[in-house]
């Protein structure tokens, strides 16, 4: 571990603005790289997965956070390998970031393990969804033949490699209903909300009449920091209150953001779009037909969900896959059975996809085990909640 005087070696960004909240994660993070050698932070988009990655590996390398000292204590530098906008192989983007040199007839993996193989170093691997076998393939081989690296992915989904952790990054933590007054600017989410608005609107503070509009703001946005910043910037022309109301059009309405970030977090759609778009065809339609619940379980999903061309022995397994990809939430169990539920975020992006691909007049199925379904369950249920069958395979 590094005197919180050291200099740090490598090539961390500065922090744009103030870390806000995560004192408990970055607590549980920091003792978890003291154990492992390759932790992957997994979360939707827009969740804080880049932003918590760089501020754990600042802190545990310098030891300025009080918890710091139950991680890796042998850190000489750390890097981070931004792979966002990187369509060529992830080692050729991991040399170039550390210098290091491509030899001829040698396989660059290779010559990346010789490189790093007495190094003292933790390597951050952000953004490797869209490029997650090669990542997984590059992490497998720097593992097994470099005794003192430690790695950090992040990633909409795992990286699946022996040895990894995968942390799921929560929503921030959000203020209960009925909470009020003091309590509620304890929480994460509205502490961050404030402090962006502070500095969209200099003077913008919590009071008694805007707290409770901000509360439930956040709540409508699942605690996501991506969609907290981008309503916090509406201060600028708009009341919390107006704010509020207006996000029944959350995608319209956050539909501007940080130009120099990358395309995908810019709005609040592009980030939905971005993780949408890196599904497969099957994996689509069956988030779509998702969004027809406010939560449910296999059977329910394998009844409503399944037709000719989603079979319901394919639900459980496509799910399973919507659930490493962080667009389904496994929320707990209720009798025995697992319980399942869509960020509201992604249920109103799905729902609007379900719409372009339905046909104007929605007939029902005649098949009886989903009309049963219905039937029982029309408190859960979207009011649009079976297909044609004619839905297109796209």
């Amino acid at each position: 571990m590094q005197s919180a005087t050291a200099i740090l070696t490598g090539n961390l960004p500065a922090e744009p603005n103030s870390f806000i909240g995560r004192e408990r994660d970055l607590a549980e993070l920091a003792r978890l790289l003291g154990e492992v050698r390759a932790l992957t932070l997994s979360g939707p988009g827009g969740i804080g997965k880049t932003r918590l990655a760089v501020r754990l590996a600042r802190d545990v390398f310098s030891g300025e956070s009080p918890d710091a000292d139950e991680g890796p204590r042998d850190l000489d530098e750390t890097w981070l390998v931004e792979l966002a906008d990187w369509h060529g192989p992830v080692a050729q983007a991991v040399a170039t970031t550390l210098g290091v040199r491509e030899e001829q007839g040698v396989p660059l993996a290779q010559t990346l393990a010789e490189a790093l193989r007495s190094r003292h170093m933790l390597l951050i691997l952000d953004t490797c969804e869209h490029q997650v076998s090669d990542c997984a393939t590059l992490v497998q081989r720097l593992l097994a033949r470099c005794p003192w690296l430690r790695i950090i992915a992040t990633s909409r989904e795992p990286l699946r490699v022996r040895g990894e952790t995968v942390w799921r990054v929560p929503p921030l933590d959000l203020p209960p209903d009925g909470a009020s007054g003091a309590e509620l600017a304890a929480h994460e989410a509205v502490r961050l909300f404030a402090a962006r608005a502070a500095g969209a609107r200099p003077g913008f503070r919590l009071t008694e009449g805007n707290a409770a509009s901000v509360a439930r703001l956040c709540r409508t946005l699942d605690g996501i920091p991506l969609g907290i910043e981008l309503s916090a910037a509406r201060v600028r022309a708009l009341s919390v209150e107006q704010i509020e109301g207006r996000l029944r059009d959350r995608f319209q309405l956050l539909n501007s953001g940080d130009r120099t970030a990358p395309l995908r977090q810019q709005t609040l759609r592009a980030t939905v779009d971005w993780s949408f778009e890196l599904l497969d065809s099957d994996e689509q339609m069956l988030l779509r037909r998702l969004a027809t619940f406010s939560g449910w379980n296999l059977d329910m999903a394998e009844q409503v969900c399944s037709d000719d061309a989603i079979g319901p022995d394919a639900v459980l397994g496509l799910l399973i896959s919507l659930i490493d990809k962080s667009l389904v939430v496994l929320d707990g169990e209720a009798a025995g059975d697992a319980r399942y539920r869509l960020l509201d975020t992604i249920r109103e992006y799905a729902a609007e996809r379900l719409d372009t691909v339905l046909p104007s007049e929605i007939e029902l199925h005649s098949d009886r085990r989903k009309t049963g379904a219905i039937n029982a369950l029309p408190h859960i249920l979207h009011p649009c909640a079976c297909w044609n069958r004619s839905e297109p395979v796209v």
